[in-house]
């Protein structure tokens, strides 16, 4: 990277040009827009016109110079454009450009966005436009999508370590194979065992998750109510959040109990059996020799599961868990207005996934295990 930075700036990449073209053109269409009161290179003003200058030069240096290969095709190599002097000049155009980009940015991005947030902190009601009404319903609701945010992100966090100790107990069932000197009984029990763990695989990843929020839900609420609870101790013992928590916690642990099983058959059966001839039981060559490494290699997938937790947990809203959709939901209806705030809530995903992925790549370095990129779904 150092050296293609390097080459750029010298000019003797041969893409020198073509970036410096790019950048400029950028530039150009960052200028061309609004300026605001916090702007430093206002419209009309002299910084405003020599970065003009500068750009406009630097475009027409590049179109020369593919006039100019167009043209001369094959003899283009030696021709000047491919001089020490051009080379120099096409250094310096990348250079300009880019600076002058970074300025443009800052001025009409970064400082634009600051007044624009500014200003509309201090409207009294909803603007027409879609980037200020993005920011004033945002600023306006900040308490609800914080709050929704902050859910989100424990219901993730909270159901895939509950899914990951669900899980462990649960491959071990998924795995049982009756053996040659089990009785007949345990033989049925370990055969039990594995048929209802598969049943209940199947069950979990064949049905959508927002069916199972509703079912859950409103079963456990109906199991209180025979009970004899009233509706305000229902609430209070199987509120909102523990019903979605419970429903992310079960439908992890099915997937992640795959996981599991599949890093289990990765592992070399020859280790398992070097283990039993040490004298090992059974039980001590799986917990101390075969599930440590399946846990280590079942990592990067484990904390796919926890971002797919922080996107799939926005089907709680359908029994009003008070997640970050159901937020969303919320400040759109005080304003009548759905685009906006979805834009904004769709940012707050992508930025939790991305944060997440870079610490699952930390993590994944730290434990020198294969990193996977980010996944859409189960």
């Amino acid at each position: 990277m150092k050296r293609i930075l390097k080459d750029l700036i010298t000019g003797n990449s041969s893409y020198a040009l073509p970036a410096a073209g790019v950048s400029a053109l950028a530039a150009l269409s960052l200028l061309n827009g609004k300026d605001t009161p916090y702007s430093l290179i206002s419209s009309g003003s002299i910084a405003d016109n020599v970065c003009r200058i500068l750009l406009y030069a630097v475009l027409t240096y590049c179109a020369a110079a593919l006039i100019g290969k167009l043209i001369l095709r094959n003899k283009y190599k030696g021709s000047l454009f491919t001089s020490k002097a051009s080379k120099l000049a096409a250094g310096i155009a990348f250079c300009m450009s880019v600076l002058i980009l970074i300025g443009a940015v800052t001025d009409r991005g970064i400082l634009g966005f600051i007044w624009l947030v500014r200003y509309c902190s201090g409207l009294d009601s909803n603007p027409q436009e879609f980037g200020p009404s993005m920011i004033y319903m945002t600023l306006n609701g900040r308490g609800m999508i914080l709050t929704g945010m902050w859910t989100t992100i424990r219901i993730a966090l909270f159901g895939t370590a509950i899914a990951f100790i669900l899980s462990i107990f649960m491959v071990f069932l998924r795995i049982m194979e009756p053996g040659k000197r089990d009785n007949d009984f345990v033989k049925a029990l370990k055969w039990l065992a594995s048929s209802l763990t598969k049943l209940y695989i199947f069950v979990i990843r064949g049905t959508p998750m927002m069916v199972q929020t509703l079912i859950f839900y409103y079963l456990g609420f109906d199991l209180f109510k025979k009970s004899g609870m009233t509706v305000t101790e229902i609430n209070n013992v199987w509120s909102f959040f523990i019903s979605g928590l419970f429903t992310v916690s079960l439908n992890s642990t099915a997937y992640i109990t795959e996981v599991l099983r599949g890093g289990i058959i990765s592992i070399d059966k020859g280790q398992a059996e070097a283990a039993r001839s040490l004298g090992m039981t059974h039980w001590q060559a799986m917990s101390r020799v075969v599930f440590p490494q399946a846990v280590k290699n079942s990592i990067p997938s484990i904390g796919n599961e926890f971002i797919i937790n922080i996107k799939d947990s926005s089907v709680l809203s359908v029994i009003g868990v008070m997640d970050l959709m159901y937020a969303t939901k919320s400040v759109s209806g005080i304003y009548y207005r759905s685009l906006e705030i979805y834009c904004v809530a769709a940012l707050i995903y992508l930025v939790l996934t991305w944060l997440s992925s870079l610490l699952l790549q930390y993590v994944g370095k730290r434990l020198d295990v294969p990193v996977k990129g980010i996944t859409s779904s189960n």
